[in-house]
């Protein structure tokens, strides 16, 4: 199909806020959308299911339809009313061996979007077996999210410090928190957890054993290290949505008064902190991941690893410190030597090369592109399938969002704060606007224009060599990122 001179296509596209990792993944794809397909975007809060009746678009796009129930909701409600729906995976990296759930909070239990995009073959072979009258529907595009390490120019160093008015430092650690730690402190996450050691008293026990050695140790370092800058991150995930703003305990927030510490919540996103940090920590952290996209020397700190948890296997690529003498070895090493031997190991090197390989599926930043091609595909069966369209009304979506349309007016952070039911609404009136998409688009834009205009992007296009270029060939093993600010 050629869109020059046709119609524009409207996309009404899902997040439960306007920055972060689903927002990350997501852009990339609506640059292909709006630059190749004359698609027109509106973003909306993922509370406000109701725009799909309000503006029929002609597609739904969504980050995933299992990771949480807004958005199982969304993409049911739009297969409802015959509106085709684009998804991507959140979390394309998911356990095969049977203990991981892949239909999530999605109760129906039924893929409704066009594609299921996948990040990598071992779990496209997976879902295949399993879910085998999806076979067709299953396609690999790799990780959209990750494309950003090959594309964009992140925060430097100077420019954070800068920001925190922290100029005297120069040496910055950073740590990612380990979601499992925050969710031991308070109901609903305590519900998972159990889930996940299967109602395991002892596992719990044994899980704020482990919160409390990494704060110890991190506590430590902090102190004997009062030339370095520690960047504490909170996980995204340790809290939910409505109670987003109450602060629990977790392995880091008891260290944020030191001077020599920021703590971070959501503010900052994660690539800008791992690119000026000169160590990544962690605990359990899949961001040691995007660390060695940004070739950055990554540490865990692991008393044990005889895994009383399903640990996924990314730390066989870190240096492992069982204990704050240990750890503080490798950060002299690191800052007398630019490096630490043990994890310049050519087993753990080709350890890291592995698992890259594995979980991105491709590493050539053109992830977005992959998963252009199947919105295109999207975006044509919409046009075909146009006359079919059915208005459904939900009185429970439009009570929803009667309640944020209304309440907003009467709104005020502080108060609604001091009320416990009326702080679980907090995340939504602070989202109800997606104002920062814009703003990061428009950041993002030019660098997605570069790299396109670079990787001759629109002559594929222009060809429909696509296909034959980026999907028909094998995964390309992944090579060094170049793009960095510093």
């Amino acid at each position: 199909m050629n869109y020059k001179n046709k119609q524009t296509f409207t996309v009404l596209c899902y997040a439960m806020n306007d920055s972060g990792r689903d927002i990350e993944l997501m852009l990339p794809v609506r640059y292909f959308a709006e630059t190749y397909l004359n698609c027109r975007f509106i973003h909306k809060t993922a509370y406000d299911i109701f725009a799909v009746y309000r503006y029929q678009p002609d597609i739904v796009f969504v980050p995933n339809t299992i990771g949480n129930h807004l958005y199982s909701e969304i993409a049911h409600y739009a297969h409802q009313q015959n509106i085709k729906v684009f998804a991507l995976s959140s979390e394309g990296n998911f356990r095969t061996d049977g203990t991981f759930d892949h239909w999530g909070t999605d109760k129906v239990r039924k893929f409704v979007q066009e594609y299921v995009c996948m990040w990598n073959q071992r779990t496209i072979d997976y879902l295949k077996e399993k879910e085998p009258q999806y076979a067709d529907k299953i396609v690999l595009t790799g990780g959209t999210g990750f494309d950003r390490y090959k594309i964009y120019r992140f925060l430097s160093k100077e420019e954070f410090l800068r920001k925190k008015k922290k100029e005297t430092f120069s040496k910055i650690i950073g740590y990612a928190s380990w979601g499992a730690f925050g969710k031991l402190h308070h109901a609903e996450g305590v519900d998972v957890i159990e889930y996940l050691f299967h109602n395991d008293k002892k596992k719990l026990e044994w899980l704020e054993q482990q919160r409390q050695f990494v704060e110890s140790v991190l506590r430590q370092a902090i102190e004997n290290n009062p030339d370095v800058l520690f960047i504490l991150k909170r996980h995204p995930l340790e809290t939910y949505e409505h109670i987003q703003n109450r602060e629990v305990l977790n392995d880091i927030i008891n260290l944020q008064h030191y001077e020599n510490v920021v703590y971070i919540r959501e503010e900052e996103n994660i690539h800008d902190l791992i690119n000026i940090s000169d160590l990544w920590l962690g605990y359990e952290s899949t961001t040691v991941l995007e660390a060695w996209l940004l070739e950055k020397t990554t540490i865990f700190i692991n008393e044990v690893l005889d895994l009383n948890f399903d640990r996924s296997q990314n730390y066989k690529g870190c240096t492992i410190a069982a204990n704050y003498p240990q750890l503080q070895q490798y950060i002299d090493e690191f800052y007398q030597n630019g490096a630490i031997p043990d994890f310049n190991q050519e087993e753990k090197q080709q350890e890291r090369q592995r698992t890259m390989a594995e979980v991105f599926g491709f590493s050539d930043g053109l992830n977005h592109v992959r998963a252009g091609f199947y919105f295109k595909k999207t975006v044509e069966k919409a046009v075909k399938d146009q006359p079919l369209r059915k208005r459904k009304f939900s009185f429970k979506y439009f009570a929803m969002f009667m309640a944020m349309y209304i309440g907003k007016y009467f709104y005020n952070k502080s108060l609604f704060k001091k009320n416990k039911k009326l702080s679980k609404t907090i995340w939504i009136f602070e989202n109800h606007k997606p104002a920062n998409v814009a703003k990061l688009y428009e950041k993002y834009y030019p660098f997605l224009k570069e790299f396109h205009r670079q990787h001759q992007v629109p002559q594929l296009v222009e060809k429909g060599d696509i296909k034959a270029v980026l999907l028909d060939s094998p995964a390309k093993p992944v090579e060094k990122t170049t793009r960095s600010a510093d």
